[in-house]
């Protein structure tokens, strides 16, 4: 079963940080981890101030006022850090490492991860600007693409598609249900392995899911001879059962067969449609995929599926990393 020893987590000061620190706090007190906190000061706020600085003779120090602004990020970072330990991770005694850097946000984060070199990045689906017509913003977006870690994207389902300004905060949710989208590419075992290793810490139930896509469907109708003697019903019946199998024994390979509460479900359809489905069918916290499917295709980052399913998850969303294979 895949540990995780550091975990990097991305805030900036918005209302979505204390849920992506709840989320961080909450798996790293459940073993000795260590965490890191990233925050970015974009360059739209220290810009002006450099400007300035160049047009008009300034008493300040804009190298001092730089460093200054990243102490008060500091400060206010740890803050957040103590209320969320003393109000919901009181057994919290991982060492915390902040580092505050300045940069185009998505950029500085990718190189902070290269430098890091973090088990799992954590971050919001959601940032400071908080638009109320998108569900992400372009660097939440982007980091998710390009992230060659794995990669935790945390959204609250109960105010993830809001699309008008309320009172509601985001909120860290308690994982009760791990569910893990395995497609049987050369990334499920990983991807049942980290599904394992976040229900043993949150002593969460462990759903292992599979669907049998259309496509695959087609392709067995139009090889079939004859082709009008292909009975669908009879042939979901025996294929459910193989990949069942199947799964079952990727389970026990895995060594996650000694979890309590393990369920396996085969579906068809639209993967991305029948996943999110049966995520909200069982009540899944947190979602588990790899980062691309069983066509591998380098043209893409991540696969249509992953990205459908990262854009309307309302539930945590837990994405491999594609360095896996080798």
């Amino acid at each position: 079963m895949t540990d995780i020893k550091t975990i990097m987590a991305c805030v900036d000061l918005s209302d979505y940080s204390p849920m992506t620190l709840g989320y961080t706090l909450g798996l790293a007190q459940q073993g000795d981890i260590k965490v890191t906190i990233c925050s970015v000061i974009p360059l739209r706020e220290v810009t002006p101030v450099f400007m300035t600085g160049t047009i008009y003779h300034c008493r300040e120090d804009t190298t001092e006022y730089l460093e200054e602004l990243k102490e008060n990020r500091k400060a206010e970072i740890n803050a957040l850090i103590n209320k969320l330990i003393m109000e919901r991770c009181p057994q919290f005694s991982s060492k915390i490492d902040i580092r505050v850097s300045t940069g185009h946000p998505a950029d500085a984060i990718l190189d902070m991860v290269e430098r890091i070199n973090p088990d799992l990045v954590v971050m919001a689906n959601k940032g400071r600007s908080n638009l109320s017509n998108f569900m992400f913003g372009s660097a939440a977006e982007y980091v998710f693409r390009y992230c060659t870690t794995p990669l935790l994207s945390v959204r609250d389902k109960n105010v993830f598609k809001r699309m008008a300004s309320g009172k509601a905060t985001p909120e860290a949710g308690k994982i009760r249900t791990v569910m893990a989208a395995v497609d049987f590419s050369p990334w499920s075992p990983d991807i049942l392995a980290k599904a394992g290793w976040v229900a043993k810490i949150s002593g969460a139930k462990l759903h292992a899911f599979n669907c049998i896509s259309i496509q695959e469907i087609s392709w067995v109708k139009s090889h079939y001879i004859p082709e009008n003697a292909f009975d669908l019903e009879q042939f979901l019946q025996k294929e459910k059962q193989r990949r069942h199998d199947l799964l079952a024994d990727q389970i026990k390979a895995a060594g996650l067969d000694r979890i309590e509460g393990i369920d396996i479900s085969i579906d068809s359809g639209v993967p991305h449609e029948q996943i999110l489905s049966t995520s909200q069918d069982i009540g899944a916290d947190i979602l588990v995929l790899g980062p691309r499917g069983r066509s591998r295709s380098a043209r893409f980052t991540l696969g249509s599926t992953i990205e459908k399913i990262f854009r309307h998850s309302p539930v945590p969303v837990l994405r491999l990393g594609p360095d896996i294979i080798h």
